[in-house]
């Protein structure tokens, strides 16, 4: 019986790196939203060859993109807002989450999600998705988040981080909850 090749998938920050296609042996997989996250205009110019080794990469079927299916970023809504990091996460980010558990479920194989981002990591140790992070240290243990109001200390729903505490006016945050 053949093994299944290992398949990696790149969060913007990975590709903002430089990375090096060609030294890359695994299938690599990223969403269109992701790819847009990089093309952000005022770092065009600074992203250019980035761009170019991304293009490339696409050319020559290095790099594969493609949107999850809904059902899995529906799910992935539902359990970043269980943890508490649905407002930290961007869209893209929560399709990129979605589209590795949609390729583990569907395809199987040795699948990792690289991202030097803390809360997909999080979501990802929820679901139980190797991850990895480049040049920064990854999370150590999973986190549930409490979405509160530093002021009057009033508790919120995960959907409402980064909003105004509707009794004080702060902004409200987010703490690891005991």
């Amino acid at each position: 019986m053949k093994e299944k090749a290992s398949i990696y998938i790149f969060d913007a920050n990975i590709f903002l790196t430089g990375l090096d296609f060609n030294i890359i042996e695994a299938t690599i997989y990223t969403t269109p939203s992701i790819i847009e996250e990089v093309k952000v205009s005022k770092f065009e110019e600074k992203n250019r060859n980035i761009l170019n080794k991304i293009n490339v990469a696409i050319e020559s079927k290095k790099l594969n993109l493609k949107i999850p299916q809904n059902e899995f970023i529906i799910k992935i809504r539902e359990i970043s807002k269980k943890t508490g990091d649905f407002n930290a996460l961007s869209e893209a980010d929560k399709e990129l989450i979605a589209l590795t558990l949609e390729l583990k479920e569907k395809q199987g194989g040795d699948i990792k999600i690289y991202s030097n981002d803390y809360s997909i990591e999080n979501v990802c140790s929820e679901l139980g998705i190797p991850f990895s992070s480049l040049y920064k240290d990854g999370i150590a243990s999973k986190i549930i988040w409490e979405i509160y109001c530093p002021q009057c200390k009033n508790i919120y729903k995960a959907e409402e981080l980064n909003k105004v505490c509707e009794i004080c006016g702060s902004k409200i945050r987010r703490r690891p909850k005991k």
